[in-house]
C-alpha cells in the first residue's frame, strides 16, 4: 500500500517505492493533491505499475537509436578485423542513413520492410541487404533484452533471394597459365590453395613448425590478416584441421624455407621478405590474370584460331581458387563428406552445393532413362503384334 500522510500545509501526500532509475535514484514516488482520494489512487495506480513485468524507466523510452546502436557496437565482441570492416561499411552505408535520429520505440515493422524495399530501389546488393538487416536485427534483439523495447519490431519481413551462386572453377591449363606469371612464391601458394583448398588468410599464415615435411600434412590452426596481423584462430571451430598436401607442393615449400627458421613465414612479399598483405597479393593476382589473358590473345591472332579461340581466363578472386579445390575433387569422384573436412566446412550444407559435379550425381536418372525407354519399345512392340497394320 503506498504511505499517504497530511503535509502542515494541508495537502496529502502519497509516497510509493518503486525502481531506481537516472531520474529518481532513491526509487521514492510522490504525489501531491488537496484531496486524499486523488493520491491514494495514484498510489495503488502506480504499484500495479511497478509491480508489472513490462514496466519501463520513462527516461529510457527516450533513447534513441543513434544512442543505443553506439553502445552496442563498443560492447560488442568481433574477431575478425575483416567482419568488423564489413559491419562497420553496413552501418555507414545502409543502417544509420535510414534510422539515424529515430527513437527505438518509433521503429515499427512496416518501417523496417520500407528501409528493405528502399535499398532493393536503390540497386543495392541482396547479400548487402541481408547482411545490413541480420545486423539490425542484432541491434533490436538487443535492445529487447536490455529492456528498452517490449518487444522487436524486425518480424516477418521479406528479404530479397539470396540464392547460392553457381559454382565456379578454372580448369587446370588456366590456372598454370596464371602461376607462369606470379612470382615464384606466389605460384607455390597458389597451388597450395588449389590442392588442398586453404583460404588465402591461412596459407599466407603457414610457418614451417606448421608442416609435417615427411607425412606430407599441414596443421591450420589461426590466420594471416589484413596488414600482417595475426589471429591465432581460423574461422570456425572446424576450420582448425590437417590437410594433406601433394608431395611436390611440400618440396617447393620447404625451398622457399631454406635458410631460415622453421617459425617463419613460408610465405613472404617478394621485396622486403615481410608477411604478405592481402591487398598487393591480390594485385599480383588479377596482374596475373591480365598478362595471361594477353598472351591467349595474342595466340589467337597468331594461329588463326576465329573458328574456335581459346576463351580468356575469368578474372576471378584468389578465394575461388578454393572452390576450384572442391570442384575438382567432387568430380574425381571424392566423396562430399571429406571434402567438408578438407575445406574445414562448419556446415555440411555448405558443401552440398558441390554434390551436382559428382561422376554419378545423376547416376539414377539415368539408369531410370534406360529402364523406361527399354520398357516403352517392348511395350510397342506387343501392341504391334496385336495389332498388326
Amino acid at each position: 500500500m503506498p504511505y499517504l500522510r497530511k503535509l502542515p500545509s494541508g495537502l496529502w501526500q502519497a509516497t510509493v517505492r518503486g525502481p531506481k532509475t537516472s531520474k529518481n535514484r532513491t526509487g521514492r514516488y510522490t504525489k501531491t493533491d488537496p484531496l486524499k482520494s486523488v493520491v491514494a489512487d495514484w498510489g495503488r495506480r502506480k504499484e500495479v505499475e511497478f509491480n508489472r513485468d513490462d514496466w519501463v524507466d520513462p527516461q529510457l523510452l527516450k533513447t534513441t537509436f543513434d544512442e543505443w546502436q553506439a553502445k552496442w557496437r563498443a560492447a560488442r565482441v568481433v574477431d575478425s578485423d575483416e567482419t568488423l570492416r564489413g559491419d562497420d561499411g553496413c552501418f555507414r552505408n545502409h543502417i544509420l542513413p535510414q534510422w539515424s535520429g529515430w527513437r527505438l520505440r518509433q521503429i515499427g515493422r512496416l518501417d523496417v520492410q520500407a528501409w528493405v524495399r528502399d535499398m532493393e530501389k536503390r540497386g543495392v546488393g541482396p547479400y548487402a541487404i541481408r547482411r545490413s538487416f541480420n545486423l539490425f536485427v542484432s541491434v533490436m534483439g538487443d535492445a529487447v533484452t536490455e529492456e528498452l523495447l517490449a518487444a522487436t519490431p524486425v518480424r516477418d519481413i521479406d528479404l530479397p533471394d539470396t540464392s547460392p551462386k553457381a559454382v565456379f572453377w578454372w580448369t587446370r591449363e588456366q590456372i598454370d597459365l596464371i602461376k607462369a606469371h606470379l612470382p615464384p612464391s606466389h605460384a607455390v601458394m597458389t597451388e597450395l590453395m588449389v590442392m588442398s583448398g586453404l583460404r588465402w588468410g591461412e596459407a599466407a599464415g603457414m610457418r614451417g613448425t606448421a608442416v609435417d615435411w615427411l607425412r606430407g600434412r599441414a596443421m591450420v590452426h589461426g590466420t594471416l590478416q589484413r596488414g600482417g596481423i595475426w589471429k591465432d584462430h581460423p574461422k570456425s571451430k572446424k576450420s582448425r584441421r590437417e590437410v594433406p598436401v601433394p608431395g611436390y607442393v611440400i618440396r617447393d615449400m620447404a625451398k622457399l624455407l631454406e635458410g631460415r627458421g622453421q617459425q617463419e613465414y613460408i610465405f613472404l612479399t617478394v621485396r622486403g621478405q615481410r608477411p604478405l598483405e592481402g591487398g598487393n597479393w591480390r594485385v599480383m593476382w588479377y596482374t596475373a590474370i591480365d598478362r595471361a589473358n594477353k598472351k591467349i590473345e595474342q595466340e589467337n591472332k597468331n594461329f588463326n584460331r576465329t573458328a574456335n579461340p581459346v576463351p580468356p581466363i575469368p578474372r576471378r578472386r584468389p578465394h575461388d581458387l578454393r572452390h576450384t579445390c572442391a570442384s575438382w575433387l567432387v568430380q574425381a569422384g571424392v566423396p562430399l563428406y571429406d571434402v567438408q573436412k578438407l575445406l574445414g566446412h562448419e556446415n555440411f550444407q555448405t558443401t552440398q552445393r558441390y554434390a551436382h559435379l559428382a561422376p554419378d550425381a545423376h547416376g539414377a536418372v539415368e539408369a531410370g532413362w534406360d529402364k523406361l525407354v527399354t520398357h516403352q519399345r517392348r511395350t510397342r512392340a506387343s501392341i504391334s503384334r496385336l495389332h498388326p497394320a
